[in-house]
């Protein structure tokens, strides 16, 4: 049997109790999970913060970058290609954080496993695929590092820094068909009720 203490702990619930308590009062439990929700939520939003300073600092770096080597006339496709790219995937990378904020209010507000959850992800879907393909343009500017300083490790960390996107828009996509299933579960038990 399972038991749950009661908030002065003096007393125990049964399973049978805390039936006839959630008809009773579902306004109560569902109060406390929106509140944990909420809770979780806000750590989620507040991580955000670092994520999109980091892109923002990235975007000043890249910038910096970009006018150094045109100052020194160092400036040649492969270069003008691997800034273009980086510029493009961290612009990229800030839209895909701004559809996640996204998703954490729609979890707030209890509508996560909704149709406009389901195009939220599937747009970060199709933006990490569009990173991972902008950020094919790092591997020249990777190979003529490895010619000029011959540390071939440097391909493994460009290929490693390309193809991330890759992965997590496999996983994405994988979160999108669960989503999918679990929206088309909850709309067949709603016509049932």
């Amino acid at each position: 049997m399972i038991h749950l203490y009661v908030q002065n702990h003096s007393q125990l619930i049964s399973q049978n109790d805390i039936f006839i308590l959630t008809i009773n009062h579902p306004s109560l439990i569902m109060n406390n999970m929106k509140e944990i929700s909420k809770i979780k939520t806000t750590f989620l939003k507040v991580a955000l913060v670092p994520v999109i300073a980091f892109i923002l600092f990235f975007f000043v770096v890249l910038t910096q970058g970009l006018i150094s080597s045109y100052s020194d006339h160092d400036i040649y496709f492969v270069k003008i290609l691997f800034y273009l790219a980086l510029y493009i995937a961290a612009a990229l990378s800030l839209v895909v954080t701004i559809f996640v904020y996204r998703i954490l209010l729609l979890i707030e507000r209890g509508t996560a496993f909704t149709e406009p959850a389901l195009k939220i992800i599937s747009t970060i879907k199709k933006l990490s695929f569009a990173t991972f393909f902008v950020l094919l343009g790092i591997l020249p500017m990777t190979y003529h590092i490895i010619e000029v300083i011959h540390a071939p490790v440097i391909m493994v960390i460009g290929v490693a820094i390309s193809v991330t996107p890759f992965i997590v828009a496999i996983f994405i996509a994988t979160i999108e068909k669960l989503l999918q299933s679990v929206i088309q579960i909850k709309s067949e038990n709603d016509l049932t009720v």
